[in-house]
């Protein structure tokens, strides 16, 4: 099965990925809770919140031109 989506479409849930993001990284027992804990994510390696943001955010804005 084969999913189109517009550009706007796309925008939009790049965008929404970010708020989440921005959310999670400024509630400190979000961070604790979800990530300290999660068997999924470490945060003993270099992988931090930002490290997600900033590309969703170079994403959004290539689509925007």
């Amino acid at each position: 099965m084969e999913i189109t989506l517009t550009t706007a479409e796309t925008r939009a849930i790049l965008q929404g990925c970010q708020r989440t993001l921005r959310l999670a990284r400024n509630n400190p027992i979000y961070r604790q809770r979800c990530f300290q804990t999660s068997k999924y994510l470490s945060t003993s390696n270099h992988v931090v919140i930002d490290d997600a943001f900033h590309p969703l955010g170079e994403a959004d804005e290539a689509l925007e031109k």
